[in-house]
């Protein structure tokens, strides 16, 4: 892909991206968006309570599937995706 470039997939297709072999960072954007129904536990925006108080009614909205937690710093131990929902 060149620079500038935009990739659309389906987040069930395997893929894989080059290794970098150079000393320049590659920065790269993911955004994922899932319909409701397609429930992804691995992939959420853990709100903070405080943060989403102030929120928009708008805002509240969009985040209402995610979950939240009371500080930014609670976490789990690790990641986990072995516990789809599919």
């Amino acid at each position: 892909m060149n620079l500038g470039d935009v990739m659309i997939r389906d987040v069930r297709g395997l893929h894989r991206g080059t290794p970098n072999l150079t000393k320049t960072p590659r920065p790269m954007v993911v955004l994922g968006y899932s319909r409701r129904w397609l429930f992804r536990p691995e992939v959420s925006i853990r709100v903070p309570r405080p943060e989403l108080e102030n929120l928009s009614e708008r805002a509240r909205r969009l985040l209402r599937f995610n979950p939240v937690v009371d500080s930014p710093d609670d976490r789990p131990p690790t990641e986990v995706y072995q516990s789809f929902a599919y």
